[in-house]
């Protein structure tokens, strides 16, 4: 005899519930149709805006290629000697692209060719302004010791000692030639002992210096004891400005 199947019969409420899953895709489809305006636009925003994005990117990678060529055009003129044309150019970009680091590199190339052309009030102004924006190290060196050379041009002793000292502050490639600018300043500006107790500082921090001969005849000019006597005559250059090709 086949065992006995008990059937449950299914209540009226049982029957009016929905299955879960169903209910959730009924309230999803529902929350999309009451939504739909407001989901379309936020994709769309989400769109426009990578397309923004996108487009800034491009944008500015085109500028920044459009710089390069003006700097190099400017660059090409100054190692050419066309300075007049090379101040415009860098001052051009200087003034149209000071948030690019080529515009702002364009200030202290501006500088230099405002040296050759023995503008040295604007080569001063003009490595003033790079300075208080730089924070390289390399660049801030290379542009105090110009600063520093323009000021000595300029017959200003104080502060081309003080734009020296600073750039003799950091490690660099123009320390040593700052450290040296440091005590022809002070010995320019009549500060007989401060110059020595520089060039003996000097020759304390570098004892095996190209520069020692001339340190040693610097100091026997100002009559400090020399170990050594100078040659019969030494070669007197004049401070250079310094320029990265």
């Amino acid at each position: 005899m086949p065992p006995t199947t008990h059937r449950r019969k299914l209540t009226q409420k049982e029957l009016r519930a929905p299955d879960e899953f169903t209910t959730l895709v009924d309230n999803a489809r529902d929350f999309l149709v009451k939504n739909l305006t407001q989901v379309i636009v936020s994709t769309a925003v989400v769109v426009v805006a990578g397309a923004v994005v996108i487009g800034v990117y491009y944008y500015e990678r085109h500028r920044d290629s459009i710089a390069s060529a003006r700097f190099y055009d400017a660059i090409t003129a100054l190692n050419a000697g066309q300075n007049k044309d090379a101040e415009t150019q860098f001052k051009q970009l200087a003034d149209e692209e000071p948030a690019r680091r080529l515009g702002r590199l364009a200030r202290f190339y501006v500088a230099s060719a405002y040296i050759a052309d023995g503008d040295l009030p604007d080569a001063r102004d003009s490595l003033v302004a790079f300075l208080a924006e730089e924070r390289d190290p390399l660049f801030r060196s290379l542009a105090l010791t110009n600063l520093a050379v323009v000021y000595e041009h300029m017959a200003d002793w104080k502060k081309a000692a003080g734009a020296y000292q600073q750039a003799a502050a950091d490690p660099g490639p123009e320390q040593v030639r700052a450290e040296l600018g440091v005590a022809r300043m002070l010995a320019k500006a009549g500060d007989k002992q401060g110059a020595i107790v520089a060039y003996r500082g000097f020759l304390a921090a570098h004892p095996f210096a190209q520069q020692r001969q001339d340190v040693m005849e610097s100091l026997a000019l100002l009559g400090a004891p020399a170990e050594i006597p100078p040659p019969p005559s030494a070669a007197a250059g004049g401070p250079q400005p310094v320029v990265i090709h």
